[in-house]
C-alpha cells in the first residue's frame, strides 16, 4: 500500500482550492433524495496522471530488477581483447558453446619437499667425445676462459657414458641467456640432468602471471629473470640452487618453488540453453556410445531448465580424468601416479581403475597399433595425440577434448598436475631444437 505522509483518514485538497467548498476536491460526499450517501472522485488530468505513475512505478522497478537478475544467454562473441575477466569463447563445433577461463595452478607444499636440497650440479653429456663437447661449448658462445674452466672439470667415463662436468656457480651466473639456452638444450636430452630435462617453465606471452600475487619479493623475481632462458614460446628456469640457499627461510624457499612450479591451465564450461541440441552434444561427448547413458540425463535436465547454464566440462569426462583434473599426484592415489609418465595417463583416459601395464612403452606402442586407427586430421573427443620428435620417437602424449584443447599431465613429477591446455601452449612446453609434429590415434569401436 502506498501512502502519503500525514494524510491517513482525511481527504487531500489541492492548495488552490482550499477556500472553495467543492471545486478541486479529490473526492466529494453527497446524499441523494433517499438519503443514500455517494462518494464521488474528482481530479484534474494532471493529478490523474500523477496517481497512475505512483501506482505503476513500483511494479516497473520489480520487473526491471527481475530481468537484471535473470540469467540471459550472451549472444556476443568474447575475445581476449574484449574482456577483462579472461573469458574466451571457443570456436564453434560439435562440442557445443564452450567458454574458457585461463587460470594458474600451483602445487601443494608436500610435492616440493625434495627441492629444498641443493646438490651441486653435475652435467652429463652422454655419448659425447672430447671434440663433441668442445664444439658444443663453442656453438654456445662461451668465452675461451669459460670453455677452459668447464673442460677442466670434465671427466671422461666409458664410451657410452661420455663426459661428466661440474660447473661452478660463478660460471653459471655469468652465462648469457642464449648460451644458457644452447647448453641446457643439449643437457635436456638426458634425464640425469634433472633441472634441464624437466625445467620450471611458463608461457613467455603470459610471463606476468608467473609470479603474479605469489608473495615472492620482486628482488627474488629479478634474480630468477636473470637466469631464465627461452626455447621457442616458453621461458625456462633450471638453476634453483643459485637462488634458494640465499633466501632467509624455508618458508621463503617454498613460496618461490610454488611460484616456479605454476602452470597455466583452463577452466572450461559448456553453455546450455533450452535451444541447445542435446542429441548433438551427447553424440560428441559420449565418443564411445556406452557413455551416452552417463551424460544424457544431466544435459537433458539442464536444457529443460529454461535458463542459460554453464556446465563445467569435468562432468562430461570419463572417471579417470574427472577425478584427477586440476589435482596433483599423491602417495595415496592409484599405484604409480607419482612415477608414471604422460603415456600411462593418456592410454588410461577411458580406464577406471587404470591399467598399470601402460607404464611400459612397448605395451603402449603395441596397443596403439592393434586397437587404434591413425587420425590424419579433425581430432575428436578422446583421441590420443602424440608429439613426435621423429617418425618413431614420441616425446609426449595427451588426450584431445575439444577445439584445440587437450587433457594432459606433463611429466611424472609430483608437482605436475592433470590439467587442460591449448595445443599450441603444450607444443611450446615441449619445444626442442627439432620441430614437433602431431599424430593422432582413435580407439576402434567394439
Amino acid at each position: 500500500m502506498i501512502r502519503a505522509a500525514n494524510t491517513v483518514g482525511r481527504p487531500i485538497y489541492p492548495t488552490s482550492a482550499l477556500n472553495r467548498p467543492h471545486e478541486g476536491r479529490l473526492f466529494l460526499m453527497t446524499k441523494d433524495s433517499e438519503g443514500v450517501l455517494t462518494l464521488t472522485l474528482r481530479m484534474s488530468w494532471g493529478w490523474l496522471a500523477a496517481l497512475a505513475c505512483l501506482l505503476v512505478a513500483p511494479w516497473l522497478f520489480v520487473l526491471i530488477g527481475a530481468r537484471q537478475h535473470h540469467p540471459v544467454a550472451c549472444d556476443l562473441p568474447l575475445s581476449s581483447s574484449a574482456t577483462t575477466n579472461r573469458i574466451l569463447r571457443a570456436r564453434g563445433g560439435p562440442w557445443g558453446d564452450l567458454r574458457i577461463t585461463r587460470i594458474v595452478t600451483e602445487p601443494p607444499v608436500e610435492s616440493l619437499a625434495g627441492y629444498l636440497v641443493y646438490p651441486r650440479p653435475t652435467w652429463h653429456f652422454k655419448g659425447y667425445t672430447a671434440d663433441d663437447l668442445r664444439n658444443l661449448l663453442l656453438s654456445a658462445g662461451l668465452s675461451q676462459p669459460q670453455q677452459a674452466e668447464l673442460l677442466a672439470t670434465a671427466t671422461f667415463g666409458p664410451a657410452q657414458q661420455g663426459f661428466v662436468a661440474h660447473p661452478s656457480d660463478t660460471l653459471l651466473r655469468a652465462l648469457r641467456p642464449d648460451s644458457r639456452a644452447i647448453l641446457y638444450g643439449a643437457l635436456s636430452l638426458f634425464p640425469e640432468n634433472v633441472f634441464q630435462h624437466e625445467p620450471f617453465r611458463f608461457r613467455a606471452d603470459l610471463e606476468s602471471e608467473w609470479f603474479e600475487a605469489s608473495g615472492v619479493p620482486e628482488s627474488t623475481v629479478e634474480k630468477v629473470r636473470q637466469l631464465t632462458y627461452r626455447r621457442g614460446k616458453t621461458l625456462l628456469f633450471s638453476d634453483p640452487h643459485l637462488i634458494l640457499p640465499g633466501l632467509p627461510s624455508d618458508q621463503e624457499r617454498v613460496r618461490l618453488l610454488k611460484a616456479l612450479a605454476r602452470q597455466s591451465t583452463l577452466l572450461i564450461h559448456l553453455r546450455i540453453t533450452e535451444h541447445t541440441d542435446v542429441d548433438a552434444l551427447v553424440s560428441y561427448w559420449s565418443a564411445r556410445g556406452s557413455r551416452a547413458k552417463d551424460i544424457r540425463p544431466l544435459l537433458d535436465s539442464i536444457a529443460r531448465s529454461r535458463t542459460a547454464i554453464d556446465l563445467d566440462i569435468a562432468h562430461l569426462l570419463p572417471r579417470f580424468a574427472r577425478k584427477r583434473l586440476y589435482t596433483y599426484p599423491s602417495a595415496d592415489g592409484d599405484r604409480g601416479e607419482l612415477i608414471y609418465d604422460c603415456h600411462w595417463n593418456s592410454m588410461n583416459f577411458w580406464n577406471d581403475p587404470p591399467v598399470e601395464a601402460f607404464a611400459d612403452g612397448a605395451t603402449v606402442i603395441r596397443t596403439l597399433e592393434s586397437d587404434y586407427d591413425v587420425v590424419l586430421g579433425d581430432f575428436q573427443f578422446g583421441d590420443i595425440v602424440l608429439f613426435m620428435k621423429s617418425e618413431t620417437q614420441a616425446i609426449h602424449s595427451a588426450v584431445y577434448i575439444a577445439d584445440d584443447i587437450v587433457f594432459t599431465k606433463n611429466g611424472p613429477s609430483p608437482h605436475s598436475p592433470w590439467i587442460l591446455m591449448q595445443l599450441d601452449t603444450l607444443v611450446s612446453h615441449y619445444e626442442t631444437n627439432i620441430d614437433l609434429t602431431l599424430k593422432g590415434y582413435r580407439m576402434r569401436r567394439r
